[in-house]
């Protein structure tokens, strides 16, 4: 704009001797011109900062950098079809109760003193944390890894979801792939563990002749999956002046945290709208699941559909621990 007034202005005057004043408006011009671009950048940049610092711990990093290139992204509250997932790692409990007894007997048998009691006991509570948080960490990453979006933990269950802030096209099967791959981590990390109990226990008599403590098997945890695609409401939640976090919820999100009560240990259990979007996505993995009796869940009025996903390799449903455990569910009604 600068530029084609100053143009202007000297066209007039070669042409017909008429004189337009160049300095205080040229001035002027390019302090407005340089004010907008300055304020834009500013306020783009602020938007993509406060973009970055909700989601940079939710969502892969890909995900992130698309965020980023958009150039309207609404975080307000909409009507989304998505696939909610639900984790549970299954066995936290016992292992947390059994932990803290034999705390407690070891503080007996040794007579400590209260000052050293506590201390060993924060111990003993710092490495039953430590391990729900290798298991957890590891479904996470794995929620990342296939483009969903982490919502929360749950005390020791993972909350995620897939088809928002960002499109996925095939959420509900990225959603369902991403669950086997979790299961599969799970089962890996406890084949390691596995390992190092073996060696463990080879070398405990060794310790015990030293005059050392044997060192205590490492505990084997388990996953239960619940997975549902619907419609939800998705936004952020929380207030301005405290953290908020973007999160869905509604009836079929309630669902979804449902089948992962009805999940047991080490298994994947689906809602109908997600084995049909299985049906048209991947006919090949949805002809492997299989159909379960229906459901009878809290807040539904008549059984639910519900399908189990197989996820060893190689193996089908047979190898599957079939015993259902209930277990007590989040409601996540607004």
């Amino acid at each position: 704009m600068p530029l084609r007034y100053v143009t202007s202005s000297l066209y007039l005057y070669s042409e017909v001797r008429y004189w337009l004043p160049l300095v205080m408006p040229t001035a002027t011009l390019f302090a407005t011109h340089s004010a907008l671009i300055s304020y834009r950048a500013v306020f783009e940049q602020r938007e993509q900062r406060r973009i970055r610092n909700i989601f940079a711990k939710l969502v892969s990093p890909n995900v992130v950098t698309e965020l980023l290139k958009a150039e309207k992204l609404s975080l307000e509250g909409a009507r989304r079809e998505v696939t909610v997932f639900f984790s549970d790692v299954r066995g936290f409990t016992e292992m947390t109760d059994e932990s803290h007894a034999l705390a407690e007997e070891f503080v007996r048998e040794h007579k400590l003193s209260p000052a050293d009691a506590e201390a060993y006991f924060d111990q003993q509570a710092g490495e039953v944390l430590q391990t729900v948080n290798l298991y957890l960490g590891a479904i996470a990453e794995t929620v990342k890894k296939h483009d969903g979006t982490f919502d929360k933990y749950v005390g020791d269950c993972v909350m995620a979801f897939w088809n928002a802030p960002t499109p996925v096209p095939k959420h509900a099967l990225s959603c369902v792939r991403a669950a086997i791959e979790a299961q599969r981590a799970i089962e890996q990390l406890n084949r390691e563990r596995s390992i190092e109990n073996e060696r463990r226990e080879r070398g405990n008599p060794e310790r015990v002749k030293a005059g050392l403590p044997p060192l205590r098997p490492l505990k084997l945890l388990s996953m239960g999956s619940g997975i549902n695609t619907g419609i939800v409401t998705v936004g952020l939640m929380g207030s301005k002046r405290d953290a908020v976090n973007f999160t869905v919820f509604g009836r079929e999100v309630n669902l979804a945290s449902r089948l992962e009560g009805l999940s047991g240990r080490g298994r994947i259990v689906i809602g109908e709208s997600c084995f049909a979007a299985l049906q048209k996505d991947d006919p090949e993995l949805a002809a492997t699941c299989k159909e379960l009796e229906p459901a009878t869940v809290k807040g539904f009025r008549t059984p639910v559909k519900i399908y189990e996903v197989p996820w060893r390799e190689g193996g089908g449903a047979t190898e599957y621990i079939r015993s259902i455990t209930p277990v007590a569910s989040q409601d996540f009604s607004p």
